[in-house]
């Protein structure tokens, strides 16, 4: 039986897909409580200064408005408009030298209450790094 358990579960545990935006994909939190999503892909030919330009374009594309971008830090703070809602999604992007490239984080959170699939907010991350190629 447990044999069987453990068999099942490994079915369930995340394989490596080459992708780094899905590979480093991870959550926190509920429902109730509010979520958190985050991810991190390395540029490895793609400047920083290259890379924040890029996010901010990409985000703006996506349907982020901007609050903040910190080129100093890195660090730039959107959201995004909830649908049948006033209330905002909030999106924070962090990039960071990395070798001869940059490494750039995604963190984006809903509060309590508020619904999406992992899925989704994974293949936004995945389009956010694939515009930041361009």
């Amino acid at each position: 039986m447990i044999l069987l358990a453990a068999a099942l579960l490994q079915g369930c545990a995340h394989r490596n897909t080459g992708n780094q935006c899905e590979d480093n994909f991870s959550t926190s939190g509920g429902f109730i409580a509010g979520k958190t999503y985050n991810s991190s892909v390395v540029f490895e030919h793609l400047a920083p200064e290259k890379a924040f330009h890029n996010a901010q374009k990409t985000l703006l594309k996506e349907g982020f408005s901007i609050d903040t971008a910190d080129d100093e830090r890195g660090i730039i703070y959107a959201h995004q408009g909830v649908i049948l809602s006033n209330r905002t999604a909030p999106m924070s992007i962090v990039v960071e030298e990395a070798g001869k490239g940059s490494k750039v984080s995604y963190i984006f959170t809903t509060a309590g209450g508020m619904y999406t699939t992992d899925g989704a907010v994974r293949e936004g991350f995945c389009r956010l790094a694939d515009g930041m190629r361009e």
